[in-house]
């Protein structure tokens, strides 16, 4: 597949060929019109839910690449916004086999940096592993990591590039980063929690302050399945230290078992890459598409999403902006780590938390606050067994009953967003 036309609408395919047609919709250049395909395939009768179920579990077809590394510019669809140029660097090991999913590692840089040579201090572990290192360059001003959504997406659409052209473990899904690329990786799992396997951000951090919602250590609980390996000089700038030393002191709290921040006490802006024995670490690392329980911390809209759950609509009272109320003498009695504090105290109590628990029976226990409406979706083996016709929730105490109707369109929505062979949901409940 020739890589400028990753993203350009394709023709439908004819002759009844679903693979194609999936395909099709797959490669539309937008969310919107991704999704309007998904219903037209929906919308054909003659294709049962099964075959469609086929169809994703057999996605995609990839051309051979060879060994080394490959440089691509290709114009990249942001969202819903006009393609930006984009000069991608992809690192393919000599065992890489087309046929076969394979790990990635996304790679991000530092301020000014590009994606080249992005793969070099991983070269030896991807060639370990079968691991693809992806690294792509900023197409922006590239003046360090500024928290827009336009940098999150831009990330997202070069990795969405990486998986239509390589066989791609979506279980095996790796970021890390340095400096400005440690920032966003951050950012990226703390936002998008279900599309990776395991970070190692270095050399930046969580944020705590409000400007620009930048404000992210208030999902911290969001990663709380994610092993993490965090590599950090001390004597880097003091505010970044104290906002890592104060997020893993949270993750610790919150129960978090395979979060650690490594500290090189006489480094500053710089780390040891050989403190952690990579090939283990990433081996280990290996997403659950469907886990039992989920924690969703939620403030930013179209952010709400992680596996099977979704944050519909928040309380009102719910702000990823917000203005701080305190006195002028409180703040004066303040600190600047305790100001911060502070800060951080005020925006979790304006963050939504959705927690979900998938019981034995295959019930779902859901409890919240600052959620007003949310989505629960089903595969065929989270549905309820024998002849049972409902789907039963409990939601803060009260239970939630739905007649079972599978979709086709709840099928091809989903999969066309995300083409994730290994969660193919086929209904969904809306509370309320």
């Amino acid at each position: 597949m020739a890589a400028p036309a990753v993203f350009a609408i394709a023709l439908a395919a004819q002759g009844g060929d679903l693979a194609a047609d999936l395909r099709d919709a797959v490669l539309r250049p937008t969310p919107e019109m991704r999704r309007e395909a998904a219903e037209e395939l929906a919308r054909r009768k003659e294709v049962t839910l099964e075959r469609w179920l086929d169809a994703a579990r057999g996605f995609g077809t990839f051309a051979p690449a060879a060994a080394g590394v490959r440089t691509e510019r290709v114009p990249l669809w942001v969202g819903e916004a006009a393609p930006e140029t984009t000069e991608l660097h992809v690192y393919v090991p000599a065992s890489y086999d087309a046929s076969t999913p394979s790990p990635l590692l996304l790679q991000t840089h530092g301020t000014g940096g590009s994606g080249a040579g992005g793969h070099r201090m991983w070269q030896a572990v991807a060639d370990e592993l079968g691991m693809l290192v992806l690294s792509p360059s900023e197409p922006g001003e590239n003046v360090g990591y500024t928290f827009t959504e336009r940098e999150r997406l831009s990330t997202l659409s070069a990795l969405r590039w990486a998986r239509l052209e390589y066989n791609v473990d979506e279980n095996r899904i790796f970021a890390s980063g340095i400096s400005r690329g440690g920032h966003l990786t951050w950012d990226l799992a703390l936002r998008y929690p279900d599309l990776f396997a395991g970070i190692a951000p270095m050399i930046g951090g969580p944020r705590i302050m409000l400007d620009r919602g930048e404000n992210n250590i208030r999902y911290l609980e969001n990663v709380l399945h994610l092993p993490i390996r965090d590599l950090q000089g001390s004597k880097d700038d003091e505010m970044l230290v104290h906002s890592l030393r104060y997020s893993f002191e949270r993750l610790r709290e919150l129960g978090a078992r395979e979060a650690q921040l490594l500290e090189f006490p006489e480094l500053g802006h710089w780390f040891d890459f050989t403190a952690v024995d990579w090939s283990p670490f990433w081996s280990g690392c290996a997403r659950d598409p469907v886990p039992d329980e989920i924690v969703r911390r939620y403030a930013r809209a179209g952010e709400g999403r992680a596996f099977w759950l979704e944050v519909l609509k928040p309380d009102p009272d719910v702000k990823e902006v917000f203005k701080l109320s305190v006195t002028k003498s409180q703040w004066e009695r303040l600190d600047r780590f305790e100001r911060r504090e502070y800060i951080q105290e005020k925006a979790d109590k304006k963050t939504a938390r959705l927690e979900a628990v998938r019981t034995e029976s295959g019930r779902i226990k859901l409890k919240g606050e600052g959620v007003r409406s949310f989505r629960v979706l089903y595969t065929e083996e989270m549905l309820p067994a024998g002849k049972t016709k409902d789907a039963l929730l409990s939601w803060n105490g009260k239970t939630v009953r739905r007649k079972v109707k599978r979709s086709k369109k709840v099928l091809l929505t989903e999969f066309v967003e995300r083409f994730d062979r290994t969660f193919l949901p086929v209904f969904e409940v809306t509370v309320p």
